[in-house]
């Protein structure tokens, strides 16, 4: 192991972050990734055990929203969304740690809730996303594009239902993410 990777980089986020850690067991295992997902959480859930989740990790990426866009516990304004994200940001930063955040995947839900009609949502945070690492020191993950069709749903060869990936998903991300945490 390199410089650091006693320790883990922790991915946390949902259940797209849970599955990955099995779809992708084996390039977790190497690079010394834990990932460290709960199916069905918000971007608030996921706030409210972040620092619980990373101690003790060399850097953390992290991965949510699509959850709060699909409703899942009620209603979520984009306003909370970017005030979790930038709460998590914070609470990295102060702790040390390097933060890398994806993009939300992208969906139109065709599997799952096709009344919310996510894909204006999933741009507009996704390119808050952009701008705000940009501007500051975490790192984006642009996972949207290897994944999005050009109407921004999630390509079907990718997904069994609209929103989660399958195992060639995974595989269509894994150098994507791998090229950003080598790039930070």
């Amino acid at each position: 192991m390199g410089r650091g990777q006693d320790r883990p980089l922790v991915f946390i986020g949902d259940s797209i972050t849970a599955a990955w850690g099995v779809a992708r067991a084996e390039t977790f295992g190497r690079h010394g990734f834990l990932a460290l997902g709960v199916p069905g959480q918000t971007s608030g859930q996921i706030r409210a055990r972040f620092l619980r989740d990373t101690v003790g990790a060399r850097g953390v990426h992290l991965l949510c929203g699509i959850n709060d866009i699909a409703e899942v516990d009620g209603p979520v304004s984009d306003a909370a969304i970017r005030e979790n994200i930038l709460a998590m940001g914070r609470l990295a930063f102060e702790a040390g740690l390097p933060l890398w955040i994806g993009t939300v995947m992208p969906s139109d839900f065709w599997g799952w809730r096709p009344e919310l009609k996510p894909v204006a949502r999933i741009r507009a945070l996704n390119a808050w996303l952009r701008a705000t690492c940009a501007a500051g020191s975490a790192r984006l993950v642009d996972y949207h594009a290897p994944l999005a069709t050009e109407a921004g749903a999630l390509r079907r060869a990718l997904t069994d239902d609209g929103i989660h990936l399958n195992a060639a998903g995974y595989a269509a991300i894994e150098p994507v993410m791998l090229a950003a945490l080598d790039a930070g």
